[in-house]
């Protein structure tokens, strides 16, 4: 396959067959009509453009340069941070629920398959330095509601093995077709990325005498470094849909201006096949709230921005009556005989004046203070852009009294549900992000690859992995006849990852609690499960299986007992007797916390006093653990 691509890394020159058995498609005119739909897909997102650019100038504090009012023109404008402050609390919430995936089979021979690739995915998503690449897309998503990953093949990555790339794009950069709510639902998908001139020309020399100028623009944000997009040279990747044998097959076409530096159909190895198997365009929008016949949404920029709007304006007005009050101004007569130097200087005791005084020499200017209300308003506002963006007291530490950390959790847990609602949201595009890894691993990992994970016992284990358990796998034969062949296919659950402080504290609770209701007792293995199917709690499946796992360990062990009792008995009985005293003495240590009505089993024997008889006494406590009722 020929070098690509991430956008920041253009495809080298290709050499492609010439002469009239090989004719290229993507001739000039092409390039033209290409370039004509993607202005019309420009157009289409001349709104979003706009919101994306003065989200940017609010988030930014320029505020008061887009606001419909201005205020009082002569005073400052400056702005407030409640809306910056709600971004922060869901950025947080984000990052607080940093994902984790666990894979699933939909067959029971990929339940192996299913397992390498838990542990895999995770190291190919932190070789892309994922956990940064989230947290830009979580500011994304909270400022202008919608962060965009891209998930490319980078065939020039570990000294040309290739690796799969996970990179964030800029909504502004991608363009779709107007209309539709699904990005795989357009005609084209157009991803327009600025890359030095001489970069290029030094990349692609077939470009030193071409006219890169170009009538598209990118938008303009408003930034502290000069413009970063001027005398830049606009690279476009073309994404588009053909249809080879009844099959959806993916193409990319690369150009700049009208010159085209790469097409897939104009590639022999890809002309047929596509340039990804799965047929889908390589970009995961995650949306916050979603909009009607589009694929991006809108975030809490675009929520609270009229509210805070409204909180600047009052702050503004408040702060200038109060400055207004603290600051006392006069009335002087042009005639007055008062030093006005001296007047104005606080420092000295003395003022003089010339002749008499009069009251009309120097007047008080009369300051009317703000009601109450005023101010009760403008706190009424900060509550309402509060609740409105679920951004609560309690999501930023302030707990009303409450100091157990089981309710401290279960007042976040209340207020928190915009948060997971979220949260939802980005798992769901988090599970696209891993479906198409798969698809890049099933497609590109033909040489193996070494992976280091954690293994067991939290120690290192160094493995070698490939895509020969995802390809194509033969069916079983059925009564002698060939079933033909099946696609691995897996499901993926999300969870977090990470949890605050106050949900480890809780769950460490709960954990107490157990353990003094005897839930990890194995002794109540029937009664724990019976308990734990009812609750629902982090790694409440993990617990479960271990105690399971602990009872059935318990009675494989008393039935081993057993059986080597009946042999001791038979052919060492002094042996057995000291056996039969130590199985019952661990028995009297374990048994703490058995259920009512179950003592240790006595070892005298009731018909004989005098005597006591171990080993039938042994033989019955090991039967009774090993056969449970």
């Amino acid at each position: 396959m020929n070098e690509w691509i991430s956008p920041h890394q253009p495809p080298a020159a290709t050499a492609f067959p010439q002469g009239e058995a090989f004719k290229r498609k993507m001739t000039p005119e092409r390039i033209l009509e290409a370039s004509k739909t993607l202005k019309k897909y420009k157009a289409g997102k001349a709104r979003l453009e706009a919101r994306l650019i003065a989200d940017e100038m609010w988030w930014k504090g320029h505020a008061w340069d887009t606001m419909r009012e201005q205020g009082n023109p002569g005073a400052a404008k400056r702005s407030t941070k409640w809306l910056v402050n709600v971004i922060m609390g869901k950025h947080s919430d984000m990052m607080d629920a940093y994902p984790e995936p666990v894979i699933l089979p939909r067959e029971q021979g990929d339940e192996e398959e299913a397992r390498r690739l838990t542990s895999i995915l995770p190291v190919v998503l932190e070789q892309n330095h994922f956990e940064e690449v989230y947290s830009r897309q979580a500011w994304e998503k909270n400022k202008h509601g919608t962060g965009v990953y891209a998930i490319y093949w980078d065939s020039g990555k570990w000294n040309g093995l290739g690796d799969v790339t996970v990179c964030g794009i800029d909504l502004a950069n991608l363009f779709w077709e107007p209309g539709v709510e699904d990005i795989q639902q357009s005609r084209n998908v157009f991803l327009v990325s600025p890359l030095d001139r001489e970069t290029l020309v030094q990349r692609y020399p077939q470009l030193k005498n071409v006219n890169l100028q170009s009538d598209f623009t990118l938008p303009p944000y408003r930034t502290e470094d000069a413009p970063g997009k001027a005398g830049k040279a606009l690279v476009v990747d073309w994404y588009y849909h053909t249809y080879e044998g009844g099959r959806k097959v993916l193409q990319y076409c690369k150009f700049v201006g009208d010159t085209v530096l790469y097409a897939s159909e104009d590639d022999p190895a890809l002309r047929e096949s596509g340039w990804y198997a799965d047929g889908e365009y390589p970009f995961v929008l995650d949306v916050l709230f979603p909009q009607k016949e589009s694929p991006a949404g809108w975030g809490y920029i675009d929520l609270g921005k009229d509210t805070q709007e409204e909180i600047d304006l009052l702050n503004q007005a408040v702060t200038i009556n109060a400055q207004a009050g603290a600051i006392p101004r006069y009335f002087r007569r042009r005639d007055s005989a008062i030093n006005l130097e001296q007047f104005l200087d606080f420092t000295n005791p003395i003022i003089e004046v010339e002749g008499g005084l009069s009251d009309t020499d120097m007047v008080p200017v009369q300051h009317y203070p703000l009601d109450g209300a005023y101010v009760q308003h403008l706190n009424n506002k900060i509550e309402e852009l509060k609740q409105t963006c679920g951004n609560h007291d309690v999501s930023n530490g302030i707990t009303s009294g409450v100091t157990a950390a089981s309710g401290i959790a279960a007042q976040m847990e209340a207020a928190g549900r915009t948060s997971r609602d979220g949260n939802r949201g980005t798992y769901r595009a988090y599970s696209q992000v891993l479906e198409k890894v798969i698809e890049r691993i099933r497609q590109f990992y033909d040489v193996p690859r070494t992976f280091r994970i954690l293994g067991e016992n939290a120690a290192y284990e160094f493995v070698r992995y490939d895509n020969s358990g995802l390809v194509l796998q033969p069916n079983p034969p059925l009564a002698g006849i060939e079933m033909g062949w099946r696609k691995p296919v897996f499901d993926i659950q999300v969870s977090a990852q990470k949890q605050n402080a106050y949900s480890k504290m809780a769950q460490n609770e709960l954990a107490l609690q157990l353990l003094s209701a005897g839930v990890f007792n194995p002794q109540l293995s029937e009664q724990s499960a019976m308990l734990l199917s009812m609750m629902d709690f982090s790694k409440k499946d993990e617990l479960l299986r271990n105690i399971q796992q602990q009872a059935f360990a318990r009675q494989m062990l008393a039935m081993w007992q057993n059986m080597a009792l009946e042999l001791a008995q038979r052919y060492e009985p002094d042996t057995a007797e000291r056996m039969a005293m130590a199985v019952m003495n661990a028995a009297g240590e374990t048994l703490t916390g058995r259920e009512p009505g179950k003592e240790i089993p006595d070892l005298t024997d009731t018909a004989d006093p005098g005597n006591t008889r171990p080993m039938q006494r042994a033989r019955e406590y090991a039967r009774e653990v090993s056969q449970p009722e």
